[in-house]
């Protein structure tokens, strides 16, 4: 197994740059056909949304279908992968960040029903607490 860098995802979603994107069109090609099996973590898939939101200026749910559709390919193993897929509609339909999505799912999956926060977003999930003190 190699570990794969959010470069390679943002070179390949993004299709931007003449010399890298070709190259990261060939690794996600590998990838897809089953020659090559890789390891995707939660902090590079972080990244990616990060720098495709902030730097790119892409919609929530382009940013969700384009990942979504790399992550079922069966030789991409994704970190957390379940949690991940649950953050995506939190992501989307709450207009959260991905990190606060995560949160959310992780907490539900966890049975913790607080959090000390001055983030206002966890206001919009009701089965949360938000404490500041």
């Amino acid at each position: 197994m190699i570990c794969l860098d959010a470069n390679i995802i943002l070179r390949f979603v993004l299709d931007n740059d003449p010399i890298l994107s070709p190259k990261a069109k060939i690794i996600i090609e590998k990838i897809q056909l089953g020659k090559t099996r890789v390891y995707f973590c939660l902090l590079a898939l972080s990244e990616v949304i990060f720098t495709l939101e902030r730097s790119y200026h892409l919609p929530k749910k382009e940013i969700v279908k384009a990942l979504s559709v790399l992550f079922s390919y069966s030789n991409i193993k994704v970190e957390s992968q379940k949690l991940i897929e649950e953050a995506f509609v939190y992501y989307v339909d709450k207009n959260v960040s991905f990190v606060d999505a995560y949160y959310l799912t992780l907490m539900q999956k966890k049975n913790i029903k607080k959090i000390y926060s001055f983030d206002r977003d966890f206001d919009k999930f009701l089965q949360i607490k938000r404490l500041e003190k």
